[in-house]
């Protein structure tokens, strides 16, 4: 019968490895790993879609500092780092198609006759984005210049052709009153030319503009599910 606490046996009743209870050696003294706080900032910012590239770079340091088990938290460092890589790439590609699309954006102030464009319509509103000629559009440009030009307007027996109204000035028939007698003093013939399948609309920044207050003119197919597959203006 053996005796659990003989004492010619110093080495029995004794836990191996010291005081793991789990039978397995701590490489770290005994003391329990920490939960790294780099990694779990990480995981935090890369959910985040303006700080997203920080908690991806911060991932990246706690994978190494979570290797081998020297740190908790490993789990959200690899988050962190997948999370944090696609958050930035998303981010970057808005910010790309924001700048394209921003510099297809046609002003007012900048438009040009002859351009060809592509028009958003959205009840008294519209935008104007820049396309290319040789392909499908929906408009082009007929004549720019500014508020003033066009109260000046006058028909042939004298009396001006504009509303007296200026909320009047961007109806259809109004539109195509003024926007065909500017042609024709610039390009004589052009609207001739373009015949009556097309419409044109009149466009200014300002629902009560001044006369020196920029506007355009654009020229669409009449209807509005049409678009014209070529340039029209000379």
């Amino acid at each position: 019968m053996s005796n659990p606490y003989d004492p010619y046996n110093p080495n029995q009743g004794q836990q191996p490895y010291g005081n793991n209870p789990y039978g397995q050696p701590n490489p770290y003294g005994g003391q329990p790993a920490k939960t790294d706080a780099v990694s779990i900032t990480g995981f935090i910012f890369s959910l985040t879609c303006c700080l997203s590239i920080v908690g991806a770079i911060l991932g990246f340091i706690g994978l190494g500092r979570t290797k081998n088990g020297k740190r908790k938290g490993r789990w959200a460092a690899i988050s962190a780092s997948i999370i944090g890589v696609l958050g930035t790439l998303i981010m970057a590609g808005g910010i790309v198609f924001f700048v394209i699309y921003a510099k297809s954006v046609v002003d007012v102030d900048q438009a040009k006759v002859g351009q060809c464009i592509n028009v958003d319509e959205t009840d008294d509103s519209v935008l104007l984005r820049e396309a290319k000629c040789d392909e499908k559009h929906d408009a082009e440009i007929t004549w720019t210049g500014t508020f003033g030009e066009i109260t000046d307007l006058k028909g042939p027996d004298g009396n001006p052709l504009t509303p007296s109204n200026p909320d009047d000035f961007t109806d259809a028939g109004a539109s195509a009153l003024i926007c065909t007698a500017l042609m024709e003093q610039e390009t004589p013939g052009v609207a001739a030319k373009l015949g009556d399948n097309v419409r044109y609309q009149l466009v200014n920044e300002d629902q009560d503009p001044a006369s020196s207050d920029k506007a355009l003119c654009y020229v669409a197919p009449k209807d509005k599910d049409d678009r014209f597959s070529s340039k029209q203006l000379p």
